[in-house]
């Protein structure tokens, strides 16, 4: 098929072949992408609004229990990716429980006597992003249930799990947010 000069059947450079074809199929996808067959990212996005997600920091020890307060922000990383600032929304906050059977058979939960410094908390978040068929994007990143997550503020950096991802209403009605179409 290729001759001593180079040459794809005696007739046509083997290089300028390759590039005959990827510019082929360049239009091809070109010309796919144009019709709808295929999407691009900017196709699929549905709209943007809030969102909040709650993040689970298990058996934080701290001597100070209120290290997350309502209405301040904090820095988050989500897949060792920088994400940027959020806000706080809500926080629940509860002492390292233990659980032990009573003699009758019951169970009883009480705060762990042996972890005086342990804490759990649950920490809603507030966030902008954008919502496709896939779930919300923030920054590029998708924000899902199971997906850990490290919240930083001033003077700590803690691991956390996200536990909860809802679309939040818009502050001018008390209906959700409907997506706004991209332009």
């Amino acid at each position: 098929m290729i001759d001593s000069s180079g040459r794809l059947f005696g007739k046509m450079n083997v290089i300028d072949f390759g590039g005959m074809a990827l510019g082929l199929l360049v239009t091809l996808g070109i010309m796919a992408v144009q019709s709808g067959m295929y999407r691009t990212s900017g196709q699929v996005i549905k709209g943007e609004g809030d969102i909040e997600y709650t993040v689970y920091i298990r058996n934080l020890k701290t001597l100070q229990p209120n290290l997350f307060v309502p209405g301040k922000k904090l820095s988050i990383t989500i897949r060792n990716q920088p994400r940027g600032e959020v806000s706080i929304v809500a926080v629940q906050q509860t002492p390292k429980q233990s659980s032990f059977m009573l003699p009758n058979g019951q169970l009883k939960t009480v705060s762990d006597p042996a972890d005086p410094l342990g804490n759990d908390y649950r920490v809603t978040l507030k966030d902008h992003a954008q919502f496709t068929n896939d779930g919300y994007v923030t920054e590029g990143i998708k924000v899902k249930i199971g997906l850990n997550i490290e919240v930083e503020g001033k003077d700590y950096r803690v691991p956390g799990m996200i536990i909860g991802v809802k679309e939040v209403a818009s502050d001018s009605t008390a209906t959700p947010a409907n997506p706004v179409k991209p332009q």
